[in-house]
């Protein structure tokens, strides 16, 4: 109550904003409209409250007035909602958290780059409780937000008195302030500013912390979303990781810190630098092609060990994570990390290893085996023996073989019986070569059900033993670039699967007699016979799939299908990639026949003119959820053809020269596919402007956009708008092919899509 409370006349007669609660237990909240004295007579029966709460449940608010908009730097998410939906009120902290006026006096001289707030250290609290404003603002992504970093780093944990403080946290700051059981949005931009060419951002599909040489672009460093996953990694390449190291200002024991409160669970180093979160654009169809490790024809950085024995014991013991691509590395000296954590994916490709028992080794040091991926290697004997001793469940032996001048037998003894086949679930051994007896081992582990055997090669068994044949049931058997082998038909005799890959192969007839068995009729439902030279005749054999879902003929159409059959799989199927084909009045009825496809992809394929209107018939029209004709030179008037769509939520399209991406998008508007459209990605051989993006706010239901383009005009400024999906998470990606932005048409683009997910990169 005020007047128990001694406040002064002056401060309620003044007050502008008062406060309201209910009883003493609860909180305050904010008591809208005019409050005020009668008669200037300051007593609690002369109070007068819109709402006729009384005087003794009111404290007058204590108003702290920035100009957010003109002079704040950073912008947050949460104010600029407040302002979106309450213009007239002041912001409100509500929680536990305590923001006094020196303290936000502080924090508002950072927004504004005061450089008198700038030149002061920072007292052990101070950095905790500005962080904490922070978080409960939740920041978006600028150079300003880096820079407010860079400030906390110089004045708070390059300051070894309070770095101390912080570290040892004597009054237990951050455990109050924030939850220690997840990563730390908050406390992740410090990895973007630990060197001035560094700069850092989160990929949330493949739950890396990414750290990278600047370059010219404007992300959403996304790091908003580690909070959500459980084990991060910190990914960095050979170059960046040797930049950082050289930074004078450099302090492992920040690094440690920052790595303990961030909780990264494990490293990725290589060759690549990974520098924002893609929108990724899958095969509409879902057919997955993983990207594996290409070997680096460039000669290997050194990814020094000194980086790892120098990480603390407790982010030593909670590594889990650990891949090396195209990088020289001593794997002997980090023998001890893997006896002191619990290392559960382990990969190594194509980098500088003398001899493989230095990884294998490790490998059996592992408490947690769950996940061996070994590429580029020779093997000896007992790399080989120490794979099978372990309980790994998915392993990896890509490009890999046996040592010349050595010999692999398997152990024959009645009472012994090699660990992996209790737990092997997924073996790719593709691009290999390796004795069919160790193969005829690893085949038979009771839980296998997932196999990589492309391009591989059987090497004569060094031991006396007949090939057992196999009855399995497999989830995925992908034999791409089969290589003709009476091993692996042997082995294969009786078997089903889900999803069968047969692509690229040398010789398509080689692989005939797998369809002739008639063991997966009524299994496969996911059938990938891309690059090959199919016949129409072989048509036939494909419809002997009874179940068949989803049939993958990229770089595969016949090119005569004169008069198609009745096939089964017209009225089946669901989802067609016949990408990267010859479309011709000679096959084009093919893809005419199919009445209730959900998704098809012609992406980069040629399709003769006048066709495409024929192609997509009105039971496609009416089936379509997904379509891909990402590359395809498309008149206007096929364009027009899949507007009517209702269903269609997914559309990959290129753009016609000859007109806009706005004049596309206002059409879209007019058309039934404004409900239902979802994720747009457009390519345009052209410039786009300020208009070309506002067409897309009629398109409200959309998630994500992804726009590759020449160059970004700032045309139609006088059409600025700011968006409002209905999706929070709304994200738009633009790729341009001349990086032309400055910093003033970045702010403008900024404040168009402020509150959603918003990256503009070279292409």
């Amino acid at each position: 109550m005020n007047l128990r409370k001694n406040i002064a006349d002056d401060i309620l007669t003044t007050a502008e904003y008062w406060v309201y609660r209910s009883n003493e237990m609860d909180q305050f909240r904010f008591c809208s409209g005019r409050h005020f004295f009668a008669e200037n007579r300051i007593y609690p029966e002369f109070f007068v409250c819109p709402h006729a709460f009384s005087f003794f449940n009111h404290e007058p608010l204590h108003i702290f007035k920035v100009d957010y908009i003109n002079d704040w730097k950073i912008k947050f998410r949460v104010l600029n909602d407040h302002i979106y939906e309450n213009s007239n009120t002041p912001f409100l902290f509500h929680g536990s958290f305590d923001v006094p006026y020196p303290l936000f006096s502080i924090f508002a001289g950072y927004m504004s780059c005061d450089p008198v707030v700038l030149s002061e250290n920072l007292s052990y609290e101070v950095f905790y409780k500005l962080i904490k404003i922070l978080d409960l603002l939740r920041p978006i992504s600028s150079e300003s937000l880096n820079k407010f970093y860079s400030s906390l780093y110089r004045n708070g944990l390059m300051n070894s008195i309070v770095f101390a403080d912080i570290v040892n946290d004597a009054h237990n700051y951050r455990t109050r302030y924030f939850n220690q059981t997840r990563p730390q949005e908050a406390f992740m931009y410090f990895f973007g500013v630990l060197n001035p060419s560094l700069d850092a951002c989160f990929i949330p599909n493949i739950s890396v912390v990414s750290i990278f040489r600047k370059r010219n672009q404007c992300i959403d460093q996304c790091f908003r979303y580690t909070e959500e996953i459980q084990n991060l990694v910190l990914k960095i390449s050979a170059d960046s990781l040797e930049l950082l190291m050289a930074t004078p200002s450099f302090n492992m024991a920040i690094f440690n810190w920052l790595l303990s409160i961030t909780k990264i669970s494990g490293f990725y180093f290589d060759n690549t630098e990974c520098s924002f979160n893609p929108i990724k654009c899958p095969n509409v169809c879902g057919f997955i092609k993983i990207n594996v490790p290409k070997k680096s024809p460039n000669s290997l950085k050194a990814v020094s060990s000194t980086f790892l024995l120098d990480l603390s014991d407790v982010n030593k013991r909670r590594i889990a994570h650990l891949r090396f691509i195209n990088v020289d590395f001593c794997f002997d000296k980090i023998q001890n990390i893997f006896k002191e954590n619990n290392v559960s994916y382990f990969e190594v490709a194509y980098c500088s290893v003398d001899e493989c028992h230095k990884i294998t080794e490790s490998l059996l040091k592992m408490t947690e085996q769950n996940i061996f991926k070994l590429r580029g290697v020779e093997m000896k004997p007992d790399d080989v023996d120490r794979i099978l001793r372990s309980k790994v469940r998915i392993l990896v032996l890509d490009t890999c073989t046996i040592c010349k001048d050595t010999v692999w037998t398997p152990n024959k003894s009645p009472d012994f019986e090699y660990e992996i086949i209790h737990y092997l679930q997924t073996l790719n051994v593709s691009s290999s070569k390796l004795p069919s007896d160790l193969m005829q081992l690893l085949l038979h582990s009771f839980n296998l059900e997932n196999l990589n055997i492309s391009c591989f090669e059987f090497l004569p068994a060094n031991s006396s033993s007949s090939m057992i044949g196999l009855k399995r049931k497999w989830n995925c058997l992908q034999i791409d670039k089969y290589i003709p082998s009476d091993y692996l038909k042997n082995l294969l005799m009786e078997y089903s699967v889900y999803s069968l890959s047969l692509c690229e192969s040398f010789i398509f007839n080689d692989i005939i007699s797998f369809f002739n068995t008639g063991y997966f009729n009524n299994s496969v439902k996911t059938l990938d016979l891309s690059d090959n030279s199919l016949t129409v005749d072989f048509l036939a054999i494909i419809d002997n799939f009874k179940n068949l879902k989803r049939l993958n003929l990229s770089a595969s159409l016949p090119l005569s299908i004169y008069s198609p059959s009745n096939y089964r799989f017209f009225a089946t199927l669901s989802d067609l990639d016949v990408s990267r084909n010859n479309i011709t009045s000679t096959n084009f009825e093919f893809i005419a026949c199919f009445t209730s496809l959900r998704s098809l992809n012609i992406s980069e394929s040629k399709i003769e003119k006048g066709l495409f209107t024929k192609m997509l018939t009105v039971e496609l029209i009416a089936s379509l959820v997904s379509l891909d004709l990402s590359g395809v030179h498309l008149e206007f008037s096929d364009f027009k053809r899949f507007l009517p769509c209702k269903k269609l939520k997914y559309l990959y399209f290129k753009v016609a020269n000859d007109r806009s991406l706005s004049y596309y998008c206002d059409i879209l508007v007019l058309t039934a596919i404004k409900k239902s459209l979802n994720v747009l990605n457009v390519e345009i051989d052209r410039n786009i402007s300020i208009d070309d993006l506002v067409s897309l706010n009629g398109l409200s239901n959309l998630s994500e956009v992804k726009i590759i383009c020449n160059a970004f005009l700032l045309v139609g400024e006088e059409n600025l708008i700011k968006f409002d999906f209905f999706n929070p998470e709304f994200r738009l990606e633009l790729c341009l092919r001349h990086y032309n932005l400055d910093m003033y048409t970045i702010e403008i683009l900024k404040e168009m899509f402020q509150n959603y997910s918003f990256s503009i990169i070279s292409e």
